[in-house]
């Protein structure tokens, strides 16, 4: 595989129609031929179209070729700069990269050690899945980005063959280049707290007071009517140690106890953790997404990225990025011309660890 094949950009094919058949056609129309040299393949299908998934993949695999590819079920889909929710479609990427530079893995004990980039799909109801996604990246060495499948009932998955209920992916050597981004989609309120009484998921105290204290001096509160009135985007944030930059897991607020003065929150909490209040807000979620582009193209330096891969939660599209501009169009306004597939989620995946309210953005150079 020659250097100029390598550097040629991978190309797109997007298809909506409630028959399969037609969508999948629709997609190779604009696949075929396929460029010199392509071997990977990454495909996202709507949950309109889950009972179909082993059909879908085997045409795709029968008239591409491809040694590798892997595929996931989701509510909403990403192809191009639109996104596709509650429509039966289908997205497929194709690219070439490197020879023997690509492995497919269908359980999380499959990943060798070395220096593997990983795209990862994950079944949100994995026993014990961050915990599980740590131990796949610290044994393998791998640096793991993905997305928790999100769809109603069917989750299924797809590397080399059917998965359900698991976690599969595609792992890279550095032989191919690939950069990759976090935005938040949260910004802080107040200091960082530390935790001085907790047990499990409660926090009863934080630096000595009680915690619900600490949540109604955050976002000026009195009551737990003023409270409910505030809205559902107060949430906590759990920061993260040795990342280049300030770096947070955002977790839910389950529930408050006034009585008590504490609260409940969507991680197991011992004494001496760190956490602050933060808010999803929608202002500062286009703020860092803009901060994020801009580092991306930055670190790609004279490079054009030939495809990219985005996993972003569903309350972004939803709920922070209903007005122009989305999240897809400012990735086209920063990289013109890129293909870009991926799929909205229950739960982003980076540096295999589990975020919540981000979009995770990796290119392939």
């Amino acid at each position: 595989m020659t250097e100029q094949t390598i550097g040629s950009k991978f190309r797109l094919g997007v298809s909506a129609s409630p028959d399969w058949r037609i969508a999948v056609d629709g997609c190779l129309l604009q696949l075929l031929p396929l460029q010199p040299g392509a071997n990977v393949g990454f495909v996202y299908v709507t949950e309109a179209l889950s009972r179909h998934m082993p059909a879908i993949m085997r045409r795709l695999a029968e008239a591409t070729g491809l040694p590798h590819l892997v595929a996931a079920i989701s509510h909403s889909i990403i192809g191009g700069a639109r996104e596709y929710v509650d429509e039966p479609a289908v997205a497929c990427m194709v690219g070439a990269v490197p020879a023997d530079s690509a492995m497919l893995f269908d359980r999380p004990n499959k990943i060798p050690a070395g220096g593997w980039f990983g795209i990862v799909h994950a079944d949100p109801h994995v026993t014990a899945l961050d915990e599980l996604l740590m131990d796949m990246g610290e044994l393998s060495g791998a640096y793991l980005v993905g997305g928790l499948v999100a769809a109603r009932e069917a989750r299924a998955q797809w590397a080399s063959g059917l998965v359900e209920g698991g976690v599969s992916g595609i792992l890279f050597t550095q032989g191919q280049p690939i950069v990759t981004g976090l935005s938040q989609g949260c910004s802080q309120v107040g200091p960082v707290h530390t935790v001085t009484s907790a047990d499990n998921n409660m926090v009863l105290e934080l630096d000595g007071m009680p915690a619900y204290a600490a949540l109604q001096d955050a976002f000026d509160v009195k009551t737990l009517r003023d409270l409910r009135r505030a809205g559902g985007g107060m949430m906590v944030a759990l920061p993260v140690g040795g990342s280049d930059r300030p770096d947070y897991l955002v977790r839910n607020i389950m529930g408050v106890d006034p009585q008590a003065g504490a609260l409940a929150v969507g991680a197991l909490m011992e004494e001496g953790d760190q956490l602050f209040f933060c808010r999803r807000d929608s202002e500062s979620a286009g703020r860092d997404m803009d901060r994020m582009l801009a580092d991306l193209r930055r670190r790609c330096g004279d490079a054009t990225p030939r495809g990219g891969i985005y996993f972003s939660c569903m309350a972004r599209s939803q709920d922070q990025f209903v007005q122009n501009p989305g999240e897809l169009d400012r990735i086209q306004a920063a990289f013109p011309g890129l293909p870009l597939i991926g799929m909205y989620c229950g739960g982003e995946i980076a540096a295999a660890r589990m975020y919540g309210y981000t979009g995770v953005l990796s290119l392939f150079l």
